[in-house]
């Protein structure tokens, strides 16, 4: 017996070892994993007029975002200076201008009366990707987490017994249009709201379902607000969760009941952080600078917001025609920015998730089939702004390989919004000839030779106006909203051809010329980075055969000091000087807005050394990264490596460069190069090499698919 029970023991000891190894390589992966998310700050750029994105708990493009609600707030509900809060509302849509969208729901928590304007202690105010917490003067504690279509708070109460929580049907950041609520036993309420969207246009329609675990005396229903009152003892946790649906509040109570039934506040916290490990890991940077790598991440991070997945777990979701549709068990993606983020934030979701990439853009399609406008509708499902470049997106993707949409059905209503486009503005008319040209490429794609002549014919239009308005610069070329354009001047519109620069080098005489005029534009401060406009022109140095001077520009743009002299709607008297790109909550230039992470994609996009050429052509310029490697996770089964031979930090040109074992003299890469996988290798010297990447026949070699032809 004695034997038998030694070797019992063994045995256990075994499983014990056993099992005690399985917990160190668990919490191993677990650190590993944490890497990403612990150099996320949710808090940079929610400062004033410098981002306008918000410390809301939320996970990758998921559709409820709950998140402080401070007393000033920004367009995202929140201001990091404020020491107010008003409550906890539920949605919102991170980085817009205007007034914002979202604020519905506004929840709040109470110690002594409900009408008490609540006090943050701001030392205890925290935010992690998928989380947010703050403790409130009155020794109230408010806890956040989410899931994908609903979230749940926790609450801490001291001892008291006048405690209660307060909700407010109307809320809203823009118009409040309509709501409808009904009561449900002692602890839920359900209903629906409408609002309107960015800026008053349009509006949208969402349910909810709320509900807490513990019961109260009867909820109290007063004119759109309802107030549960209750005692409670001393550190004891309320639960209330919240579903959304754009569907029907029976919809939002089974996403709830999907999402939050059967796990723990603590459970749902550590799947939303490691979905957005899963997420942030697509793309691992190394450098011993880790202020970078925190801008890097939380940069990532914010690009992710949007769009919202809104489909519920049924399959059904309500499209922007007021009709409900079934996703058949694919995503479907809604609220949209695109006027802004076709430029960065698309091409860059391409390589980091291209899973959901391609859901987002057969979303986009089905947009179409609802009718589509330029802005948002009167019936939309869920929080949106604007679709304008919609075409050069889906074309960009097209290009890819990642839109599978039928283009019969799809072209015909590409041309009924194209003949609806504006042209009562240079910039329009500009803008106007980038779309066409996208008709043009997507017609030829179909085989529709004279559709693809039609419309190449038509992408030139713009010339009469840019002759007149952009070819010779005058003393008022810098002035904002000058001859009637949006949020820019003459100087930074001027470059905003990049279907035809080809036609806009020969006009202006040369490539010599137009390197000239471009030197003049930087060395004089007419750039404006806080706005989408010009953002691409630090790159068209690659046209013209002179990449290392957009490797030193952007790389200044990224890390150091610049002077900027525009706001969003002026040129100032007083310039800024200093970085562009910060990691405190004045995270952007004043009145720079990361437009639903636009701003943030370019930063990421620049600062590994890939930026998309044209949207609309597969390709993207080699730049020098500023990390010492970066590695990319296109796939599962592919990892795409660049190494940066940087022998100290004055170097910062493109000496050399190594694609998979063989030398490129080219300045590009394809994005199927970059999927497939594979080693890239940098070698970076103190000067420029003014033969690396000048070759402009591979330039010209990659514009044998579109209608773009650089001139000698």
């Amino acid at each position: 017996r004695d034997t038998d029970r030694s070797r019992g023991l063994g045995d256990v000891y075994k499983r014990q070892r056993y099992f005690s190894i399985i917990f160190v390589l668990c919490l191993t992966l677990s650190m590993v994993q944490a890497q990403q998310t612990s150099f996320v700050n949710p808090f940079i750029g929610t400062s004033d007029d410098h981002g306008q994105t918000d410390p809301s708990a939320t996970i990758p493009f998921g559709m409820i975002k709950p998140g402080p609600e401070t007393i000033p707030r920004g367009n995202g509900g929140y201001d990091y200076q404020s020491q107010q809060l008003k409550g906890f509302s539920q949605t919102r849509m991170s980085g817009v201008g205007c007034i914002g969208v979202g604020g519905n729901l506004l929840i709040t928590p109470f110690v002594g009366t409900a009408c008490k304007t609540l006090k943050m202690d701001k030392a205890s105010e925290t935010a992690i990707p998928g989380y947010y917490s703050v403790t409130l003067d009155n020794q109230l504690k408010v806890e956040i987490t989410t899931g994908r279509t609903a979230a749940i708070y926790r609450f801490t109460y001291p001892a008291t017994e006048t405690a209660g929580i307060k909700i407010n049907f109307k809320h809203s950041y823009g118009k409040h249009i309509a709501e409808e609520h009904s009561i449900i036993g002692d602890n839920a309420v359900k209903g629906f709201v409408r609002s309107a969207c960015t800026c008053d246009l349009g509006s949208y329609k969402f349910y909810y379902y709320i509900e807490k675990d513990k019961s109260t005396y009867k909820p109290e229903d007063n004119d759109s607000e309802l107030l549960w009152k209750f005692q409670t003892e001393p550190n004891e946790q309320i639960i209330l969760k919240i579903g959304l649906s754009s569907v029907s509040a029976e919809e939002a109570e089974a996403n709830l009941k999907k999402e939050c039934s059967n796990q723990s506040f603590e459970q749902i916290r550590t799947n939303a952080r490691i979905a957005w490990e899963n997420l942030l890991g697509q793309i691992q940077v190394e450098t011993s600078d880790e202020d970078l790598k925190t801008s890097f991440y939380t940069r990532l991070y914010h690009a992710c917001q949007t769009p919202f997945t809104i489909n519920d777990y049924s399959g059904s979701y309500k499209g922007s025609d007021g009709k409900v549709y079934k996703s058949q068990q694919l995503p479907y993606y809604h609220g949209w920015s695109i006027w802004d983020t076709y430029r960065t934030k698309y091409p860059l979701l391409s390589i980091v998730c291209p899973t959901e990439y391609k859901h987002m853009i057969s979303s986009l399609a089905e947009l179409y089939k609802q009718g589509k406008p330029r802005s948002a509708t009167k019936a939309e499902p869920f929080l949106t702004t604007r679709t304008e470049h919609s075409i050069i997106t889906i074309l960009d993707a097209l290009q890819k390989g990642m839109f599978d949409g039928s283009l019969d059905e799809l072209l015909p209503l590409m041309l009924k919004e194209a003949e609806d486009i504006s042209n009562d503005s240079p910039d329009k008319a500009l803008e106007r000839g980038y779309d066409f040209w996208g008709v043009s490429e997507l017609a030829g794609k179909m085989g529709n030779k004279e559709l693809k002549k039609e419309f190449s014919l038509r992408s030139k239009e713009y010339r009469p106006i840019w002759l007149q308005k952009f070819k010779d610069i005058g003393p008022t070329s810098d002035i904002m909203h000058g001859d009637g354009l949006y949020e820019g001047t003459i100087w930074q519109y001027r470059w905003f051809v990049p279907h035809d620069f080809d036609w806009v080098i020969a006009t202006l005489g040369s490539k010599k010329k137009v390197l000239s005029e471009l030197d003049y534009f930087f060395e004089n401060n007419l750039f404006n980075m806080g706005n989408q406009p010009d953002i691409h022109v630090p790159f068209l140095y690659y046209y013209l055969g002179a990449p290392w001077k957009t490797q030193k520009l952007v790389r200044q743009i990224l890390l150091e000091p610049t002077t900027n002299y525009y706001g969003t709607h002026e040129k100032w008297e007083k310039p800024y000087i200093g970085k562009i790109f910060n990691t405190t909550p004045q995270g952007y230039l004043k009145e720079m807005d990361d437009d639903a992470g636009t701003m943030s994609s370019w930063f990421v996009l620049s600062s590994i050394g890939l930026f998309p050429v044209c949207p609309g052509i597969p390709y993207y310029w080699i730049n020098a990264p500023v990390f010492d490697t970066v590695t990319l996770h296109p796939t599962s089964q592919q990892e795409f490596k660049i190494h940066v031979n940087r022998p100290d930090a004055e170097c910062i040109y493109i000496q050399k460069a190594i694609l998979n074992g063989k030398v490129l003299n080219r300045s590009w890469l394809s994005y199927n190069e970059i999927m497939q996988g594979g080693d890239l290798t940098l070698e970076l010297g103190k000067l420029p090499n003014k033969h690396w990447g000048h070759n402009t026949d591979f330039i010209k070699s990659l514009f044998k698919l579109s209608l773009i032809h650089i001139s000698e």
